[in-house]
């Protein structure tokens, strides 16, 4: 069992970073495409299944800040989960970030499945909501596409917006808490914490 939870880890992980940036979506025999808003999305793919506002509270990002959304359509296991990033309510970017699922979550995670590479939606897929989290906008800078700060861009005075969040998963006192970093709805680090303290459940 704990074999496959490690393998299936790497498969989420492997399939959550091949991401893949579209002009269109379709949904049945429809389209959407870059530069439709909200209203208009929703009204051909109908609702997501996950809403994200990137919404931390006060802004360390004061006059540059956009305001940002990314919706997960999850269309089965068999197609591409669709993930759709609004800025200021019109849509400007669609990607494809692994296949979707085809049964509820089970709550069946285990920290080994918790990888760099993940969007969010996979992450709470897998483990639902964590047991803490915080959120910020700041500028920071660019990352190359192995997941890794650029430092050289860095260097030249190159710096994004992020909307960075940090969660931790408590497994219990028999396994060490996940500490995930997630940036943009992507987690680019995953380090573990301290021993768990929630109490386990009953199977």
């Amino acid at each position: 069992m704990t074999e496959w939870r490690i393998a299936l880890g790497v498969l989420a992980s492997l399939v959550a970073t091949a991401l893949e940036a579209d002009d269109t979506l379709r949904c049945g025999s429809r389209l959407v495409a870059l530069g439709d808003d909200r209203a208009q999305v929703r009204a051909v793919c109908g609702e997501p299944a996950l809403m994200d506002p990137w919404d931390a509270g006060v802004s360390q990002v004061p006059g540059r800040l956009q305001v940002t959304e990314e919706w997960t359509y999850d269309f089965g296991s068999r197609q591409l989960l669709r993930v759709l990033r609004f800025r200021n309510g019109r849509l400007r970017a669609i990607e494809a970030a692994g296949y979707g699922f085809s049964r509820p979550p089970d709550g069946d995670c285990a920290p080994e499945m918790i990888s760099q590479g993940m969007t969010k939606y996979r992450l709470l897929r897998h483990c639902g909501q964590p047991q803490s989290a915080e959120a910020v906008h700041l500028l920071a800078p660019p990352r190359r596409a192995d997941g890794a700060l650029d430092g050289l861009a860095f260097s030249q005075g190159q710096v994004v917006e992020v909307y960075r969040e940090r969660w931790r998963y408590d497994f219990g006192p028999r396994r060490l808490q996940r500490e995930v970093t997630l940036e943009n709805g992507r987690a680019v680090e995953v380090r573990e914490g301290e021993r768990g303290t929630q109490r386990e459940r009953q199977p």
